[in-house]
């Protein structure tokens, strides 16, 4: 089995144009909303669900009140941590720290997706695009295995994250990340979370 290499170089070369890239970026963002379980309250700008999955592999939704873990997005152009451990049947709450992003599993049901990146059993989930800063939408993952996963607007530029769920597994496993480097599974299951900046530090 292959996983992505520990060394980030692309990534940090990516990034440090980034920030000159952002404000075209973003401005594609805002296009609209591409999740297909959650849509935006006119009234209240929440996310509120319309709709629930046949079964709980993986689900969105608008608070953090039952959430196990929180990610963070960020106008930079990075989910942190960018490797989370979670236990299956876990809630990670996405929440908006600033910009537009949408987070988004590599499954073949999904926009922008080539390949698959997450364990067969797995749905597919999907925050969709938003851009209401200080909110948050949700997935609750029960697939066991890796689950890698994106920001469909910033994709091209390694905005990308992974979950291992219980034990890791599956297709994400057995070859490196299409968009970039990311932390190996084994790594994320024994330090619990790899923070962004301390993976972004690793290739200076």
């Amino acid at each position: 089995m292959r996983e992505d290499s520990q060394t980030p170089s692309r990534r940090a070369a990516l990034r440090r144009v980034a920030g000159l890239a952002t404000g075209t970026l973003l401005a594609g963002c805002l296009g609209g909303e591409v999740g297909t379980t959650a849509t935006e309250s006119p009234d209240t700008g929440t996310t509120t669900e319309t709709e629930q999955p046949t079964d709980t592999t993986a689900e969105t939704g608008t608070t953090t009140t039952s959430a196990d873990h929180t990610v963070g997005l960020y106008t930079d152009l990075y989910f942190d941590p960018i490797g989370l451990h979670v236990e299956p049947g876990d809630t990670i709450a996405f929440e908006l720290v600033s910009g537009a992003h949408s987070a988004t599993a590599y499954h073949p049901d999904n926009e922008a997706v080539l390949e698959r990146r997450v364990p067969q059993a797995a749905k597919a989930w999907d925050t969709g695009t938003w851009s209401e800063t200080g909110t948050v939408r949700t997935a609750t993952l029960a697939a066991e295995g890796t689950h890698d996963y994106f920001c469909i607007p910033h994709k091209g530029v390694e905005m990308i994250g992974r979950i291992v769920v219980g034990s890791p597994g599956g297709p994400a496993t057995e070859s490196g990340n299409p968009d970039g480097t990311l932390p190996a599974s084994d790594r994320i299951v024994s330090e619990g979370s790899v923070p962004y900046d301390e993976w972004s530090s690793e290739s200076e």
